[in-house]
């Protein structure tokens, strides 16, 4: 089991559907074909279930660097929605 360490220090078990949830906001809100968003979501979360495996604890601030890593480097225009709702969703 991978546990996700939050900012404030709690615990909690790696649920890979928070970061599906994520994406797909963040896609559903670019102006990409849907098939195009459907591929995004699919690899970056593929992308996020390998990075997480290899650890038995991994911090939320590496979850949210390793997707905004992968978005910024091949759709830029998702990264930008993704980031902007992260900052909203923290205030």
């Amino acid at each position: 089991m991978i546990e996700v360490i939050k900012k404030g220090g709690k615990k909690e078990k790696f649920n890979l559907n928070k970061i599906k949830k994520s994406l797909i906001l963040a896609v559903e809100a670019s102006n990409l074909p849907q098939e195009k968003k459907n591929e995004i979501v699919e690899k970056i979360t593929k992308d996020v279930l390998d990075f997480a495996k290899r650890k038995k604890q991994v911090f939320t601030a590496e979850i949210e660097a390793k997707i905004l890593l992968e978005l910024e480097e091949s759709y830029p225009e998702v990264a930008k929605i993704w980031r902007e709702h992260r900052i909203q969703k923290k205030k």
